[in-house]
């Protein structure tokens, strides 16, 4: 697959696809702002920031309880549970509790106790944390999610240090656990971890029923690209304690932008040799959100496969730009990993961006699969091209064909019919048959791929979206991106 032309990749469909949806900092409405593919497993309904259930009265609505501050924001739940009902939607909602990452908040979080010899400073028996714990169970059983996730709250390069470590996260995730309530049919609810790059010791795989791998943003405070499969498959290595058939490799659909210093920028990319530049509140080019640095060492931005899609010049075929863009384009061939850089007025300073494509996707589509991960965890759904552009090549749909966003059933019987034809026919079908790759069905196994289709170029222009307005993950004041 790697040495097939990047306009006609043939990726292994994943067994399981998960999307995650950071419903607490957005303000995008289902089926209005994005669409959802029917083909999405698992939806996990990020309710909470990081700082959101800080037991100190921080937030302004609730003072850090959970039924409050979810009953808060309503309105979003019940515009997603509408948006699956009227599209007839299968998945599941997994409830998903951010953590704080900074040590204050963490230790008010958690309500920090005298340290006990034997079980640390968190006590999953005092009142405080059984309340905590109680309120987030309530959460999920009263609006009838499939199930809660947490997630690790030391993904970072970074980590505070704190007195806070694996054992007490396990203690945490232990007593939710024994609350866990059961759906309609009687089956215990679902109990997910959302981890980052260092494996957590000491989980007890009988009680979790899937953790999310987030191998990706590694560029943050290091020399590295971000999500490399060269990287990803020493990540997860690490991870070889835990059963890999409950493990999903997460995906950013889109990029990190940072500041880097450089005297040759395509050979320091190319050889994975950055030098971070130290360059606090930078306004960065095209980007759709600002990123906190948790090293708190540079200025960090968000760039969306949307936007990214709209700076080549074909969208399916991504190997070089508009040509009145100054971004520069790359691929790292040993990480499987595109990039753009972009100089910095007459500097030695780039900026430098590493994202995920078709190209870098289907390597880590054909890895999970050689090595019987579950599958693949997308960081943020709504991050994806409104027709749904690498969410439906991960499930085996060409780039050249992705047209009109969510597909529907009815459509599959005249697709199919439309392929047959045009191989018995040519002449008389061919026309027929691309008239209706617009309705080509999301869960279709065996894509239809023409090897003779030769790359378009449509030179797609860069369209802000007004109405993508969403809450910083630290303060909740909203903000355009």
């Amino acid at each position: 697959v790697l040495s097939q032309d990047s306009c006609h990749l043939s990726p292994t469909r994943p067994k399981i696809l998960v999307g995650y949806y950071p419903a607490y900092k957005l303000y995008l409405t289902p089926g209005v702002d994005f669409d959802i593919s029917p083909s999405i497993d698992y939806l996990i309904y990020i309710a909470f920031g990081p700082n959101d259930l800080v037991n100190n009265g921080a937030n302004l609505n609730a003072g850090g309880d959970p039924l409050k501050i979810f009953n808060s924001q309503y309105s979003k739940f019940y515009e997603l549970l509408n948006y699956k009902t009227k599209n007839t939607l299968k998945f599941k909602i997994i409830l998903s509790v951010q953590l704080p990452t900074d040590g204050n908040n963490l230790t008010k979080f958690f309500n920090k106790q005298p340290l006990d010899p034997i079980q640390g400073w968190y006590k999953p028996t005092s009142t405080q944390n059984t309340k905590l714990i109680y309120d987030l169970m309530s959460t999920v059983n009263n609006f009838n999610f499939d199930g809660i996730d947490i997630d690790y709250p030391f993904k970072s390069p970074c980590s505070p240090s704190i007195g806070f470590n694996d054992s007490d996260f396990l203690s945490f995730i232990n007593a939710i656990s024994t609350q866990l309530g059961k759906d309609d049919k009687g089956v215990v609810k679902s109990l997910t971890i959302t981890a980052g790059q260092n494996p957590i010791k000491g989980i007890n795989s009988n009680i979790i029923s899937f953790i999310n791998i987030q191998a990706f943003r590694l560029n943050i405070n290091s020399m590295y690209a971000s999500a490399g499969i060269d990287r990803i498959s020493t990540i997860l290595n690490n991870w070889n304690f835990t059963d890999y058939s409950k493990l999903f490799l997460g995906v950013e659909f889109g990029g990190i932008v940072e500041t880097v210093s450089s005297k040759n920028i395509k050979s320091d990319i190319e050889n994975q040799n950055l030098q971070l530049q130290y360059i606090s509140n930078l306004n960065f080019p095209f980007v759709n959100e600002q990123i906190s640095d948790p090293c708190k060492y540079s200025s960090y931005a968000y760039l969306s496969w949307e936007n990214l899609s709209s700076l080549l010049s074909s969208s399916s075929c991504p190997t070089n730009l508009i040509s009145s863009s100054p971004w520069t384009y790359g691929f790292i061939s040993s990480a499987r990993q595109p990039y753009l850089y972009q100089q910095q007025a007459s500097s030695s300073n780039y900026y430098v961006t590493f994202y995920e494509d078709y190209q870098s996707l289907s390597a880590k589509l054909d890895y999970i699969n050689n090595y019987n991960v579950a599958g693949i965890a997308i960081a943020d759904i709504s991050k994806d091209s409104k027709d749904l552009q690498l969410t439906n090549f991960i499930l085996g749909i060409q780039p050249n064909y992705l047209k009109g966003g969510i597909s529907t059933s009815s459509n599959i019987g005249a697709i199919v019919g439309g392929v047959i034809g045009s191989m018995v026919f040519i002449g008389l079908f061919l026309a027929a048959g691309f008239i209706l790759y617009p309705k080509y069905k999301a869960k279709m196994s065996n894509p239809f791929i023409d090897t003779n289709q030769a790359c378009s170029d449509t030179n797609p222009q860069f369209n802000s979206d007004i109405n993508r307005q969403g809450y910083s993950d630290t303060d909740h004041k909203p903000s355009n991106y």
